[in-house]
Order: structure tokens, then C-alpha cells, then sequence
């Protein structure tokens, strides 16, 4: 099930809110490293030994597959980020005073 529908629409943005977008997709992508790098964790079996090589592969691996999965809009955990900060901002804007 896709869930590209909860992403906001960058053509219709301003420079604030694209900001904020780039923000929520970076926060989804750090919180997806994390995730795959304890989900890997568990499991400890593989064919070529532990060395500083196979750490730095392993790394960037992570890396890439978390930003893919982060700009797919798949998970879907910056576009509801980011429409709970928008919120949260167009309420400030509207009513200065709180």
C-alpha cells in the first residue's frame, strides 16, 4: 500500500515550507539509519569477517537505503511530521500573541 497521497504537493510551496519538507525527510531518513542499523544488529551471521572495511560498506549501505526509502514517501513519517509542524506554525502565525 502506497501512501503518496499524504505528501504535500512542492509545487504549490513556498520557500519556508519546502524547507521544512527538506527538514521532515531528513529527520525520516536519520530515523530510518537507525532503525535499519538496529534491525541489522540482530542479526550477526555473514560470510565475510568483521573488519573496518565491511563497517564503512555497511554504513554507507544504510545510508543510501535510508535516504531511497526516506524520498520514496513510503514510510510516510515526514509527510506526517511535516503536517503537524505546518499546523503548528500556521496556529503561531495566525495568533501572534500565544
Amino acid at each position: 500500500m502506497r501512501i503518496n497521497h499524504l505528501r504535500p504537493d512542492a509545487c504549490q510551496m513556498t520557500p519556508d515550507q519546502k524547507q521544512l519538507w527538506e527538514t521532515c525527510q531528513s529527520m525520516e531518513q536519520a530515523f530510518l539509519e537507525i532503525l535499519l542499523k538496529q534491525m541489522q544488529a540482530t542479526v550477526q551471521s555473514s560470510i565475510f569477517p568483521k573488519s573496518l572495511q565491511r563497517d564503512i560498506y555497511e554504513d554507507m549501505h544504510r545510508q543510501t537505503l535510508a535516504e531511497q526509502m526516506a524520498k520514496s514517501g513510503d514510510v510516510g513519517l515526514a509527510a506526517m511530521l511535516y503536517r503537524q509542524l505546518q499546523q503548528q506554525l500556521t496556529t503561531q502565525h495566525n495568533n501572534p500573541t500565544e
